[in-house]
């Protein structure tokens, strides 16, 4: 009986301990899971929060105060920009009520021949991702800037997404915020940042938002951080499309495609000289010597981005 009495206790020993085991184990296990679950949240939050800082969807907000309906900055001198056409919210979703060229043969809406006596309209639909535009500001940018300064021409930007990587919309989103916030840097900051590309640049927010500060001495991380207009450049990309552009850098000289980037200076200076026979203005000399000199540039036209 003692033995039957021990061998029971025993047992019973045995049972308690795989119960408390089991216990702890199921704990375990509770507590895995938990932390499995907070990783996975973590993870995900992570996630949409870089997909919607690169490659999310955005297509209602707010555009630039500068910005015209065509989503662009027209420069009235390398540190000013022409008063916008105040269009508030936009939804890249929803442009039937915008208007857009109504053929492929036709130029973008606000590209057209200039007024007798004005001077020269240069538009230049760029990408800062596109290799093309980052030869074409570097060897052009600086003579086009010169030339808005002299009264020779206004100047014309869209920026648009064509190339498929999120450089393309994180660069416009910053050129964007510069225009509402400090629009006398406008011009250098996009011309630098889009030459440098030729070279492979690429920046991140936390860098672009670095360029403006400290090439510039001004902060706008915050727009630039928030993506404050990547509404407004998918917005400018999708019109683009709708009139019929399909590649960057895209330019136009008083409402006609230059068809050779590597003329657009000689382009320009004949509207130039156009212009000059009507206002008896002497530009031409200052302006074929700048001419020459881009010409000495090497353009690879296969860099250009297709949408």
């Amino acid at each position: 009986m003692a033995r039957n009495g021990a061998s029971a206790r025993e047992k019973a020993r045995k049972l308690q301990q795989e119960q408390e085991r089991k216990q702890k184990m199921q704990s375990l296990l509770l507590r895995i899971g938990v932390v499995v679950v907070a990783v996975a949240v973590v993870v995900g939050l992570t996630l949409w929060v870089v997909n919607r800082d690169d490659n999310g969807s955005y297509t209602e907000g707010p555009a630039p105060a500068a910005a015209n309906e065509q989503g662009g900055f027209v420069l009235t001198s390398s540190s000013e920009l022409a008063e916008g056409d105040d269009i508030g919210t936009v939804d890249a979703e929803d442009l039937e009520g915008v208007p857009a060229a109504e053929s492929p043969e036709e130029p973008p809406v606000g590209v057209e021949p200039r007024e007798e006596g004005e001077p020269p309209h240069v538009v230049i639909y760029t990408d800062a991702a596109c290799p093309g535009c980052g030869s074409f500001e570097s060897a052009y940018h600086q003579m086009l800037t010169d030339w808005v300064d002299a009264g020779a021409i206004t100047l014309e930007y869209r920026s648009v997404q064509f190339q498929p990587m999120a450089y393309s919309a994180r660069a416009a989103n910053a050129f964007a915020c510069m225009a509402e916030e400090h629009p006398e840097h406008y011009s250098p900051f996009l011309g630098t940042v889009t030459a440098e590309r030729a070279q492979g640049a690429e920046y991140s927010n936390e860098e672009l938002a670095g360029r403006a500060e400290n090439d510039y001495g001004v902060d706008i991380s915050d727009c630039i951080e928030g993506g404050d207009f990547r509404a407004f450049v998918s917005y400018t990309t999708g019109l683009a499309s709708a009139n019929g552009v399909t590649a960057t850098p895209t330019i136009y000289v008083d409402g006609e495609e230059v068809q050779d980037i590597m003329a657009t200076g000689e382009v320009i200076l004949a509207a130039v000289e156009e212009y000059q026979s009507e206002t008896g203005e002497d530009l031409t000399d200052e302006l074929e010597d700048d001419v020459e000199d881009v010409e000495e540039e090497e353009i690879d036209e296969d860099d250009a981005a297709d949408e």
